[in-house]
């Protein structure tokens, strides 16, 4: 065999060993379960399949669903349920609420009703304490330390008030009065239980104002009027969502802007160019989005040089702008936690990853409601009016 032959078959050669160790490598991936897949080589996209029905949903029950521990949370106007992947009834707990509110901020769930009287607590094991307030209920949060607080009517304002995670009154009675501080919109309490703040709406005669107040909870608030351990005043916007990062950024978002105050109470603050089409829906009800912000944008805003209409902008937990996705249309669901992004334009979803990277594509052939991962990120939870079924990412 001549030299040249020789040297031909040799490269042949590495290049069908190369082809072969990628090609294991890729398999490799794929069957570990990593983001990297096969689909850029065989043409399959990623979407989701049928594993099983979890529950069927019962209209009159009036149900709304939550995802914990990669269980069910399905909580009605009768009680609340925890039930697990093979459909056990993990625990429950009844009680009578017209139209309650559930929020999950796990290890604990609380539950409540505007206008109401009453919030029960929960965590992993079921009931943990519950409240019965004087005053009709605006608004309460619960804490990943077990901290609830909640804002109350009064005949000529509001009160804030707060228990610790046994159900203790820790003695802060907040009252405030409509002609002087305005709204109170909502309010938090941090992981670590040492702040709390909270958005204050006051429809000035000469425009919108918005006043955020961050309380200190710690031994020290005492030595601080009103226990206010510093005050943020924005004028001309309205900031219902407060909510915290893991590094303990405080993120306020308002209709035309985001503020980000961090530990230190520096503030950043950006001006939007678009309006927002949609906020994660689970930043008020299920707070574990802590590592980001995602938005869906609509339209600019008049006069301004804004993103195109549909972009979801991905913020890091500094607030700077890291990854943006266009998703193609009016967007009509979005939800996000620390490892997956779930969008929707009408029938269409779409599961991204942190970096706005497409893990599956799904065309429903129902009415959806909502679409919710499971934390091992290979399955989600599809909800819609008659049931709940458990879906499998795959191609």
């Amino acid at each position: 065999m001549s030299e040249t032959k020789q040297k031909k078959k040799k490269g042949q050669m590495i290049f069908l060993i190369l082809l072969l160790i990628v090609v294991g490598f890729l398999a490799y991936l794929e069957l570990s379960g990593s983001k990297l897949h096969l689909s850029f080589l065989t043409g399959n996209q990623p979407t989701l399949y049928f594993e099983k029905k979890w529950l069927d949903i019962n209209l009159d029950e009036r149900a709304i669903f939550n995802i914990y521990s990669n269980d069910l949370i399905q909580c009605t106007p009768d009680g609340i349920k925890r039930i697990s992947q093979d459909g056990q009834e993990v625990w429950n707990q009844t009680y009578s609420m017209t139209t309650p509110k559930l929020k999950v901020n796990e290890p604990y769930i609380a539950v409540g009703e505007e206008e109401g009287k009453k919030i029960i607590v929960l965590n992993d094991k079921g009931l943990v304490y519950s409240v019965t307030t004087e005053e009709p209920i605006i608004d309460f949060s619960i804490s990943s330390g077990g901290y609830l607080t909640y804002i109350g009517e009064t005949k000529d304002g509001h009160t804030i008030k707060v228990f610790d995670n046994k159900g203790n009154n820790i003695g802060l009675n907040r009252i405030t009065y409509i002609e002087d501080a305005g709204y109170p919109l909502t309010s938090i309490i941090s992981k670590d239980a040492k702040a709390m703040p909270i958005s204050y709406f006051n429809p000035a005669t000469n425009g919108l104002r918005s006043n955020i107040i961050c309380l200190d909870l710690t031994e020290y608030g005492i030595l601080k009027e009103d226990l206010i351990d510093y005050g943020v005043e924005e004028e001309g916007t309205i900031i219902p969502t407060l909510y915290y990062l893991g590094n303990n950024t405080l993120v306020a978002i308002g209709d035309d802007r985001i503020l980000w105050i961090d530990e230190n109470k520096n503030i950043n603050r950006e001006f939007l160019t678009n309006r927002i089409q949609a906020i994660p829906w689970n930043i008020e009800s299920k707070r574990n989005l802590s590592s980001y912000l995602v938005l869906a944008l609509a339209e600019p805003l008049p006069g301004v040089q804004g993103e195109e209409k549909g972009t979801l902008v991905f913020y890091n937990a500094k607030g700077k702008k890291e990854h943006s996705y266009q998703a193609e249309g009016d967007v009509t669901y979005l939800y996000a936690d620390d490892s997956m992004v779930i969008v929707g334009v009408n029938r269409n979803f779409y599961g991204l990853d942190t970096k706005g990277r497409e893990l599956f594509k799904y065309t429903a052939l129902k009415d959806v409601k909502e679409i919710l991962p499971l934390k091992n990120g290979k399955k989600v939870a599809i909800i819609s009016k008659d049931s709940v079924d458990l879906m499998e990412i795959k191609r």
